[in-house]
């Protein structure tokens, strides 16, 4: 699961228990995590989430006591580049320079985390642009989702507002900064068949950061008890479940129920919805003939994952994971 909807689950449920949220918001050189990273720094020394592979954790820890003490904000700047210096952990993936923003949980704060998770378990994605003085204290931010809704204090220029597509990434406007920080929801997966080769996909999507929905017409193998790491078992027909689905650019799905004719009728529902990935389970040539002899989009996926010669249920899960995951990422 991606850190920021771990920490919005954490911050959800834990009341009083935070005390400070670390965001990297520039980084020059190589760094283990890029900006929009993010941790939770809890009272009782839990940490939710990482920002580096250990390499200053323990100072940030420090620091977010004081900052939560002082109820005011502080950035800080770490350099990991020097040869000579050892002790942030040179060959841990740190070489670079790292302004890392340490907020204190607060009342407001914790409001405006709960507003982002309420929109992003909503599947709207939210970009939080927050105003930096020349020193790098916030002063004021604003959080504005994607369907309209807005939360947060502070004059942020109209041209900033539209930051979906710019960030994570800090600008200079004028006299200050604006760290621009689009959130996405976590992207949705329906998987159509609950045999047994179906639970170590679920487990693994759902262990890597997809909300994974499971369709199946057999109310004895689609349940939580079976697959726990399900969002949602639907049971009913696929027909009956399609009826029911919109699907966006942000949604994944993989055809695997092992009967022709549904597996036919469901591809032929989504084969032209707007989804990132449609994975087909089986030969290509079976997805031919599931087509009608039609030549497949680009979305569709035939046979689902990527070609490393899996064997067996769980490889050919890494397999498709992979797959979906280069896909979420924008790689070839």
């Amino acid at each position: 699961m991606e850190d920021m909807h771990r920490i919005l689950e954490a911050a959800a449920a834990a009341g009083e228990l935070p005390i400070a949220l670390a965001v990297i918001i520039h980084v020059e050189g190589s760094s283990y995590k890029k900006e929009g990273a993010a941790m939770l720094l809890m009272a009782n020394g839990e940490r939710i989430g990482t920002l580096t592979a250990g390499c200053l954790e323990e100072d940030l820890a420090i620091r977010a006591k004081a900052v939560h003490a002082e109820g005011k904000s502080s950035a800080v700047q770490y350099d990991l580049s020097s040869e000579d210096d050892l002790s942030w952990g040179q060959g841990a993936g740190c070489n670079g320079k790292i302004t890392i923003l340490l907020e204190p949980v607060g009342k407001r704060l914790r409001q405006q985390l709960l507003f982002l998770k309420e929109k992003l378990d909503k599947g709207k994605a939210v970009v939080r642009i927050i105003r930096l003085t020349d020193s790098l204290e916030s002063n004021g931010d604003l959080y504005i989702a994607e369907d309209g809704t807005q939360l947060g204090s502070g004059h942020i220029p109209f041209t900033l507002q539209a930051g979906w597509k710019e960030g994570p990434l800090l600008l200079k406007e004028a006299e200050d900064f604006f760290f621009v920080h689009p959130i996405f929801p976590a992207p949705r997966l329906y998987v159509f068949g609950a045999g047994e080769d179906a639970r170590p996909l679920v487990s693994l999507a759902a262990r890597t950061g997809f909300k994974v929905f499971l369709v199946d017409w057999r109310p004895a193998l689609c349940s939580p008890e079976n697959f726990p790491e399900a969002a949602e078992c639907v049971v009913g027909s696929p027909e009956m479940a399609l009826d029911g689905l919109t699907f966006t650019k942000r949604d994944y799905a993989v055809i695997m129920t092992h009967q022709f004719e549904k597996d036919r009728m469901i591809l032929a529902r989504m084969k032209d919805a707007p989804l990132s990935y449609i994975g087909v389970l089986g030969p290509a040539r079976r997805t031919e003939r599931l087509l009608g002899g039609r030549t497949a989009p680009e979305t569709v996926h035939s046979p689902a994952g990527l070609p490393i010669g899996a064997k067996g249920p769980e490889e050919i899960a890494v397999s498709i994971v992979g797959e979906m995951i280069r896909k979420l990422r924008g790689r070839p």
